[in-house]
C-alpha cells in the first residue's frame, strides 16, 4: 500500500460529533493480541517525538469495522434486535488471523494495514446487512473515503507534508506480527479525549 503525499487533521467520526456524544459501532478490539502490541509499541517508540501525530494508546487498539450512529438518534430499544440480526451472519465468517507488516502514513493517521483485507471488508459486509435489516437502508453510514482496514499507529493533528512521517517509519525495524479474532465487539464510542475510546455492550463470536 503506497503512503500517502499529504495528511490531514483526523476528523473522524462525522462532521456532527462533538465532546460528549457517543455512538454504535462495530470493532476488532485487538489490545490483547501480545505480537501486535509490540509491533505498535516499536513503531510508537519511533514515532514519540514526531510532532503532529497523537498516538493511539495502547489499550484502545482496533479496526473500525462499521458505524452505526449516534446514541441519540439510534433508540436503545433497536440494540438487541441489530445483535439478533447480527449473530446468524457472523456465524458463517470463521475466526480470522490477521497479518500485519509495515505502516504506511494514511491521509489522517500512520497506520498498520490489516491482510488479508478481504477478510475486514466481509465483515463489514456482514454487519451493514444487518445493519440495514432493523435501522433501514437509509440509516447506515456511507462509507468514508478511506475505509478502516488498518490498525491506526497515530492520528494526524495537522495538516501537512507527509515526508517526514514516511522517513520515520521507513527506518523503523520491526517484525511483522498476527493477530487472532474470534469475536466482534458492539461498542459505544466516544471521542472526549485524543483516541478512540469505548464501552462493550455485546461481544458476537465469529464461525458460531
Amino acid at each position: 500500500m503506497p503512503h500517502a503525499d499529504q495528511v490531514r487533521n483526523h476528523t473522524r467520526w462525522r462532521t456532527d460529533w462533538h465532546a460528549g456524544r457517543t455512538g454504535y459501532a462495530w470493532v476488532l478490539p485487538l489490545a490483547d493480541q501480545s505480537g501486535l502490541r509490540k509491533l505498535v509499541n516499536d513503531y510508537q517508540y519511533a514515532l514519540r517525538d514526531l510532532p503532529g501525530f497523537d498516538l493511539v494508546p495502547l489499550e484502545w487498539m482496533h479496526i473500525l469495522v462499521q458505524e452505526i450512529g449516534f446514541t441519540d438518534e439510534v433508540d436503545e430499544s433497536q440494540v438487541e434486535p441489530l445483535l439478533e440480526a447480527t449473530r446468524p451472519k457472523l456465524a458463517e465468517i470463521m475466526p480470522l488471523t490477521l497479518a500485519f507488516h509495515h505502516a504506511v502514513v494514511l491521509p489522517e493517521s500512520l497506520s498498520l494495514p490489516a491482510e488479508p483485507q478481504s477478510s475486514v471488508l466481509d465483515l463489514r459486509a456482514a454487519v451493514r446487512e444487518a445493519t440495514s435489516e432493523v435501522l433501514g437502508a437509509d440509516a447506515v453510514p456511507s462509507e468514508p473515503e478511506d475505509i478502516d482496514k488498518h490498525v491506526s499507529l497515530a492520528h494526524s493533528t495537522t495538516d501537512g507534508p507527509a515526508i517526514f512521517a514516511i522517513a520515520t517509519l521507513q527506518a523503523t525495524q520491526v517484525e511483522s506480527a498476527t493477530a487472532k479474532v474470534s469475536a466482534l465487539s458492539l461498542v459505544k464510542m466516544s471521542r472526549d479525549h485524543s483516541s478512540t475510546e469505548w464501552e462493550t455492550i455485546a461481544e458476537v463470536p465469529l464461525g458460531g
